[in-house]
């Protein structure tokens, strides 16, 4: 018989996702383990027991899927996030070599180049939609020619990674919606995508050399190129809407920001402490596990909410405040261990690029409008307006 505290409210309601800091708050006072009835899972509030989990990934399995339910787990199961060694150390393998800061380094003065461009024509508007118009620019301009899909797959490249995190949740309305675009998806990449179609010299096309050389096993094609499409559009826009977000909360921040660009890394990572774009991914446990008295039974899922270890107060002082000159800037927004976000290197590239044309640029960033995005894993925004002044 288990002993966790329970926290009787439902982690993918409307309500939660659209205001879930008093509920983090609240499952972190009960403790760094709680029970979540309405979903039979347990979950680990607190960033000491996130980390552990994260750090612990033969006990704390991914390879039965890191949906909050079976059948999430299961639709999406093999990718690079959904899987444990030896498969994840071979597709890992794979993609760090095109997702390598050296590698990447290619690329920043394209990023920074665009970077000027989209703040520069900006500044100076009334109102501008900063999603469409600023976050989501560099991410759909770039790195969408990176993954090199031929149109009819590149266009929908949002649409599907938005579906998939979804699916990372429970089978709610949200979810539901989202089974008929990843089978989309999935029929695009098994049945339409060749090495023929891909932009030559594209991460896509890539992987179908290494297939034809023998190097990668061709039943890990699929799962390659979807492990380029989800991840790399939605929590980057994310990240971007949340760093813009907070420059405006403090615009204190914004002014010490200013005058020392040198904190910019510093600013990039509170954005991402605060935003969390990745609310929580689950894991099964693969035998009883005892976290500070409590006890979690083998075979439990288990889930790991980034988005409230990220606002400690055992860790972070003044946690909820967006401050370039904490001491401890350890986020665990893009995951620990050997489930540390594979492009982590290139989302930072991103908001380098932005941050710095803001900087040189910008004098005042205001939100006027927003509301936040209804997606099972993603914290993010459907709208956000503002101006740059």
């Amino acid at each position: 018989m288990f002993n966790a505290p329970i926290y009787d409210h439902d982690f993918y309601s409307s309500e939660f996702i659209s205001n879930p800091q008093p509920h983090y708050a609240a499952m972190r006072k009960l403790g760094p383990v709680v029970y979540l009835p309405v979903h039979g899972n347990f979950a680990l509030t607190q960033y000491q027991s996130v980390k552990m989990a994260l750090l612990n990934h033969t006990i704390f399995k991914s390879g039965l899927g890191v949906a909050a339910d079976d059948f999430g787990s299961n639709f999406l199961q093999g990718n690079i996030v959904a899987s444990d060694p030896p498969r994840h150390t071979e597709l890992r393998k794979v993609m760090l070599p095109t997702l390598s800061p050296k590698e990447l380094e290619g690329l920043r003065n394209q990023f920074n180049a665009l970077a000027t461009k989209t703040v520069e024509e900006l500044i100076g508007r009334h109102e501008f939609d900063i999603i469409r118009e600023f976050a989501q620019v560099l991410p759909l301009k770039v790195v969408r020619e990176l993954v090199g899909l031929p149109e009819a797959g590149k266009y929908n490249m949002l649409k599907w990674a938005g579906a998939a995190f979804n699916i990372l949740g429970v089978q709610n309305k949200n979810a539901q919606t989202a089974i008929k675009v990843i089978e989309e998806m999935r029929g695009f990449i098994n049945k339409k995508l060749t090495a023929e179609n891909v932009k030559e010299n594209s991460w896509a096309a890539r992987i179908f050399d290494l297939v034809e050389k023998k190097e990668v096993p061709e039943h890990f094609a699929p799962f390659l190129i979807r492990d380029y499409i989800s991840p790399s559009l939605d929590t980057t826009i994310s990240a971007i809407c949340h760093l813009v977000q907070q420059l405006s909360l403090f615009p204190h921040q914004w002014e010490l920001l200013c005058s020392r660009p040198e904190l910019a890394k510093k600013a990039i990572s509170e954005a991402i402490r605060l935003g969390s774009p990745i609310r929580s991914f689950a894991r099964v446990v693969s035998e009883d596990v005892e976290v500070e008295g409590t006890v979690i039974p083998k075979n439990s899922r288990v889930m790991m909410l980034f988005a409230s270890a990220n606002r400690d107060e055992n860790v972070f002082s003044n946690s909820n405040e967006f401050d370039l000159e904490r001491s401890v800037f350890e986020h665990l927004g893009f995951g620990h261990g050997i489930h540390t976000c594979v492009g982590m290197h290139l989302a930072q590239m991103e908001m380098q690029a932005l941050l710095a044309a803001l900087i040189s640029r910008v004098q005042k960033i205001e939100i006027l409008e927003f509301a936040p995005l209804a997606n099972n894993t993603i914290s993010g925004f459907s709208v956000m307006n503002g101006r740059f002044e």
